[in-house]
This record gives structure tokens, C-alpha cells and sequence, in this order.
């Protein structure tokens, strides 16, 4: 691990009477930039968001292609009409 990112300021935030229910009076809301790009979940990320994501953590795989062939990475199983047999014929009839 490179560093550690402080990805949550809880500094503020004050226990509650309340189970479940922070005291979050005086706390700022968070000024974020709308997101302009698509992660390739599909989730839209605004940037801010991005940039305070640890991915050195242990418990995050930022590379989660590591050590797979380039075919492997070629092959698109997300089309919901098609079992994945038909997938990856199709696929397979695209490359020849």
C-alpha cells in the first residue's frame, strides 16, 4: 500500500440520543462537480468522488484483469438475450 487516503471525514459528526441517527447540525454539504463520464459499471461518478477512492487498499482490486490473455478480455458476455454458449459463438463468428 502507497498511502493511506482518509476517504471519510467524520470529524464533525456527533452521537446521537437517536440509535441509528447521527447529529450532523454544522456539517457543510459536500460541493461536487456533476459527473461528465460513465464508469464501466455504468455507474455516473462525479469526479471529487473518484479521486478519494483509495484504490492501494488491500480489500480493492484494482486490477482485476491481471494475468488474463487478451482474448479473454475481447469476449462481451452482457448481452441479456443470449446464453452464454450463443455468446461466445458469436463472438467467435465476429473474429473470423
Amino acid at each position: 500500500m502507497s498511502g493511506t487516503k482518509a476517504t471519510v471525514n467524520t470529524t464533525d459528526i456527533k452521537p446521537s440520543g437517536v440509535p441509528g441517527v447521527s447529529d450532523t447540525a454544522g456539517i457543510t454539504e459536500d460541493t461536487l462537480t456533476p459527473a461528465t463520464h460513465v464508469a464501466a459499471s455504468g455507474a455516473f461518478i462525479e469526479p471529487e468522488i473518484v479521486e478519494r477512492i483509495d484504490v492501494d487498499h488491500p480489500a480493492v482490486d484494482n486490477n482485476p484483469r491481471k494475468g488474463q490473455p487478451a482474448i479473454a478480455n475481447q469476449i462481451d458476455f452482457n448481452d441479456p438475450h443470449l446464453g452464454n454458449e450463443d455468446a461466445v459463438k458469436k463472438n467467435l463468428e465476429a473474429k473470423s
